[in-house]
């Protein structure tokens, strides 16, 4: 037996200190538990030690991929709703685990759970690979006891999130993808098949149409310069690949998307979406108007988004209702602003949003399809025209000697 000193918040809010013998930190903490005590500090002897700023091993780890998130919420749902204790089913997920940094944090959550911490209280440190959103359901459903409930809906709205981040990732790549191959077409043929051409034409001693020169002028240029070119193209890149995962960055690039004619439409309608969903399901699972919307900007993902979504969290705050705070936005449009509105004067809020996310899926679905059949004929037209215009200027020497010779 050892002496533990604790500080701990009993249920109605008060604040409890004590000196207690007990075997080791986690009996402990369940038998606080046990008499309706949450934990906040405890210290074996003299020294406390804060549980609430406490962060558990690898609090900074990154780099989990979000299929395992969304594998592990699935999961954690079927276990639980199939009558499976929490530690249990962690202890299974733990040991089930293939990623090497997503296995070490479950180990380290289930320790923790084990020693009678709360879920969501595991959870808190690895704000990477759990987002703000993930802690406050579950701590809703562990709050409320309905843990498996709350399992359920975080599933459905990270597949929703993921399937939806998988269309505008689509959507963004493909025109890029054709483009750099086309450019790779074009640079080969500049510095390979050019060149070949030349050797033949200088050989026939005329004069070369400016335009077969001008092309000529060219492919020197690239062969002279493919170090510095090339080398200059993949630094450029890298560098832009570095800002652009800067919150700066990724700020510019949203704004910059944000105005093209196609791009814009789908990322504003992405967006509203995920901004609609996120709140739905928090204002579904319990959590406060405000808490939520803090959330929401916090989750979002898009830049021209986040700055409306504080400025109407400051204003709700003041008494304010979302659907009034929302119109002075042009980032939103008013169909969803009116079902907002609508939602709140009729206090099925929750349910509006959930059309108003279902709506703009759908669109985002349609969108990206129509983008795909828009671009493509748009790209072969250009690729097929760039390589069209550099053989054309290659034959026209040789079209010119045969029109001489025949006369």
């Amino acid at each position: 037996m050892s002496e533990y000193t604790y500080e701990g918040i009993d249920k109605t809010g008060k604040r409890i200190t004590g000196k207690v013998d007990a075997p080791t930190e986690g009996d402990l903490r369940m038998m606080l538990r046990g008499k309706g005590i949450r934990p906040t500090r405890i210290d074996k002897g003299t020294r406390l030690t804060d549980t609430r700023a406490k962060v558990a091993p690898g609090a900074n780890i990154g780099g989990v991929p979000n299929e395992n998130l969304v594998l592990f919420t699935r999961q954690l749902q079927l276990l639980i709703s199939s009558g499976v204790p929490l530690l249990q089913g962690i202890t299974l997920l733990h040991e089930q685990s293939l990623h090497p940094t997503f296995k070490k944090i479950l180990g380290t959550i289930k320790e923790k759970v084990s020693q009678g911490s709360y879920f969501w209280e595991t959870l808190a440190p690895y704000p990477r690979v759990f987002p703000r959103l993930f802690v406050a359901l579950i701590r809703a459903g562990e709050s409320s006891g309905s843990l498996d409930q709350m399992l359920k809906r975080l599933t459905k709205y990270l597949e929703d999130a993921e399937k939806m981040k998988r269309l505008v990732k689509s959507a963004m790549m493909y025109p890029i993808i054709v483009i750099s191959i086309g450019i790779g077409v074009i640079g080969i043929m500049l510095v390979f098949v050019i060149p070949k051409f030349e050797d033949m034409l200088s050989s026939s001693g005329q004069k070369l149409p400016a335009f077969t020169q001008a092309v000529i002028d060219t492919s020197h240029f690239v062969v002279n310069n493919a170090l510095f070119l090339f080398g200059g193209l993949f630094f450029g890149a890298y560098m832009l690949v570095r800002y652009v995962r800067t919150s700066e960055g990724r700020a510019v690039m949203d704004r910059v998307f944000y105005q093209l004619p196609i791009f814009g439409g789908l990322m504003q309608k992405a967006g509203i979406a995920r901004f609609c969903r996120t709140l739905q399901t928090l204002l579904m699972s319990g959590v406060n108007i405000i808490d939520a919307i803090d959330i929401c900007r916090a989750t979002i993902d898009n830049a021209v988004i986040e700055e409306p979504v504080r400025k109407i969290r400051a204003e709700v705050e003041s008494g304010k209702t979302v659907g009034m705070v929302m119109s002075k936005y042009d980032v939103f449009p008013k169909m969803a602003v009116q079902m907002i509105q609508i939602g709140e004067s009729t206090g099925n809020m929750d349910k509006m949003l959930e059309k108003i996310a279902d709506f703009y899926d759908s669109e985002v679905e349609v969108t990206v399809g129509g983008m795909s059949k828009l671009i493509e004929p748009f790209i072969l037209v250009f690729l097929g025209g760039t390589v069209g215009a550099l053989m054309i200027a290659m034959y026209l020497p040789i079209f010119k000697l045969a029109g001489g010779a025949g006369d």
